[in-house]
């Protein structure tokens, strides 16, 4: 074997060892437990962080600075709205009727009518949801499937789909319509982050946003009012 292919073995299998490894700790930190997914996302990230740092950079994974930060924020902002409210007004509500099992989130009961834990979920729904999970399903794990299977469309849309299943699982917690709901919308942040030339950022922000408005629809209480509308 010559010096090239051995390298090229060697990065092979450091690249599957690596995202088996993230993805081992994404399904086992996070499934069914939102307490141990916030401990979870952290050692997740953290691992991340060390791979990335010995096997390619944080650029390579799309924190890129882009053209114009107001532009970023306003585009996710209308991402997040639109995604947030086409889910909790046609898409789990539909799932509902489909899989007979409905979208659990009595995980967030306090946040109901309580400003202090309202506070706290929005700030761990920017750095565990917008930030956390982005830089593991999105940037990393979509980025090294497509280091592994080629940058082709095909190998791209595979990667947005491996990296939309774990984060789906890992919301296990919400039910089986949660977890089909989420996985759904990692898929759509995974187009997000393609649709803006894998730069990081925007799946990040339209995360938050999407976040954010789940959030407030809780504390004021008009999220179950929502998921009758249309059904």
């Amino acid at each position: 074997m010559s010096s090239d292919q051995a390298i090229h073995y060697s990065r092979l299998w450091h690249g599957r060892l690596s995202l088996t490894v993230l993805v081992l700790l994404a399904l086992g930190l996070t499934v069914g437990v939102p307490a141990a997914g916030v401990i979870g996302a952290f050692v997740i990230a953290i691992a991340v962080s060390v791979i990335a740092r010995k096997h390619g950079s944080f650029r390579d994974m799309g924190f890129r600075s882009p053209e114009s930060w107001p532009k970023l924020l306003a585009t996710t902002l209308v991402y997040g709205l639109i995604i947030q409210m086409v889910f909790t007004i046609i898409i789990e509500p539909g799932l509902e009727r489909l899989t007979g099992d409905a979208v659990d989130i009595s995980a967030f009961d306090g946040v109901r009518g309580n400003f202090v834990n309202f506070l706290l979920l929005m700030g761990l729904g920017w750095i565990v949801g917008g930030f956390l999970e982005e830089l593991t399903f999105r940037g990393f794990i979509v980025g090294r499937v497509r280091w592994l299977l080629g940058s082709g469309v095909a190998a791209t849309w595979v990667a947005v789909l491996v990296g939309a299943v774990p984060f789906g699982v890992a919301h296990l917690y919400q039910g089986l319509t949660g977890m089909i709901a989420t996985g759904m919308i990692g898929f759509v942040l995974g187009a997000v982050y393609i649709r803006h030339g894998f730069n990081l950022w925007y799946a990040m922000f339209t995360h938050g946003f999407i976040n954010t408005l789940g959030i407030i629809a809780i504390y004021v209480d008009v999220d179950r009012e929502m998921n009758r509308w249309f059904f």
